[in-house]
């Protein structure tokens, strides 16, 4: 009678777990407007809060260092937004000229796997590619822009917010709890702050120069659309594994379109290998630490949860979100099993 009593427990426990995320769900997805950029504002105060704790140890008064701050980085990402936008226009102006350059590409291989006993289809595959369709769904992304830019102004209210009281949690805890209780969770709480902003500041660094360095190899070869593809390599960066096979891909197919049958897309496949190589094996494990690793299966459904959740921008969230989670339950005795489970 007893094991009966503990196996309906348990079964209304896991019951209870699957409608409480199915409710979650939920709530997430109808307050995307809202959380999106809630997210958002955290991940660029953790990545800019190294700065802020900077200016203060100069002296700079705080609210002046946080006005000065916000100042400056709404107006480079809303310069880069505007090139972005830019490049993005030149982008579908030319997508039919690439389009046809693929088609042409496709048709060679066609002809080259004649001998093979199997057959590709390359007018059904071109049939499958809806040029007109991709157009304007990219106008459509790009005629959305003024309301990026009010998204912009919404989540630098928020960073605003948060970066005002980020010092005053330690001080509610102290009051909320008794003095021992207060001490361990000010520790924990402190220690979660710490690798947080360890992580997400060390992995916008290591992005930003990684975007950079793609972009002015591509310039320095000549090839098309080398701010949006670096900006393309900056978010892909976030993503382990996956992110940067496909940021070395989209360049060069992009040099090989451009140049065709010759060594510069070879060359410019070779300089962005080389370099993620440098960054991801040597310069992040040294500034990161291995603890961070993740496991690509859980990446790659994280990936495809979020990006159904929240679009495209919660599969740029989705990895930061799930190795923000990942710290979060290695500080706590409990879960720390859990945080194991999600490494490599």
């Amino acid at each position: 009678m007893a094991e009966i009593k503990i196996t309906e427990s348990k079964l209304t426990r896991i019951c209870l777990l699957i409608l409480t995320l199915f409710v979650l769900g939920i709530c997430f997805k109808l307050a995307r407007p809202v959380l999106i950029p809630f997210f958002l504002s955290l991940f660029i105060s953790y990545a800019i809060s190294p700065l802020l704790d900077w200016l203060i140890q100069l002296k700079v008064p705080k609210s002046l260092a946080i006005t000065l701050i916000v100042i400056v980085t709404f107006g480079l990402l809303y310069l880069i937004g505007l090139i972005l936008y830019s490049s993005g226009k030149h982008f579908v102006v030319s997508l039919p000229a690439y389009t046809q350059k693929m088609t042409d590409l496709l048709t060679e291989i066609s002809s080259s796997l004649e001998r093979l006993p199997f057959k590709l289809d390359v007018p059904t595959i071109i049939g499958q590619i809806n040029v007109e369709r991709v157009t304007n769904f990219l106008l459509g992304t790009l005629g959305s822009f003024f309301s990026f830019v009010g998204n912009l102004i919404l989540v630098f209210v928020f960073v605003i917010f948060i970066l005002t009281g980020r010092d005053k949690l330690a001080d509610k805890v102290a009051r909320a709890f008794a003095p021992e209780r207060a001490s361990y969770l000010s520790r924990v709480l402190s220690s979660l702050n710490r690798q947080i902003q360890k992580y997400l500041a060390v992995k916008t660094l290591l992005s930003l120069i990684n975007g950079g360095l793609v972009c002015l190899i591509l310039v320095i070869f000549g090839v098309d659309f080398a701010l949006l593809l670096g900006f393309i390599t900056f978010v892909l960066n976030f993503i382990p594994s996956f992110g940067s096979i496909v940021a070395t891909i989209i360049p060069t197919l992009i040099a090989f379109l451009q140049f065709g049958n010759s060594l510069t897309p070879i060359w410019v496949l070779l300089a962005i290998a080389v370099t993620d190589s440098i960054l991801g094996n040597f310069v992040d494990p040294k500034l990161m630490g291995q603890s961070l690793d993740l496991s690509p299966l859980l990446v790659l459904f994280t990936l495809i949860f979020w990006g159904w959740l929240w679009g495209i921008a919660g599969m740029i969230l989705s990895v930061p979100i799930l190795a923000v989670l990942k710290i979060i339950l290695e500080n706590i005795p409990s879960t720390r099993p859990l945080a194991i489970l999600m490494s490599k």
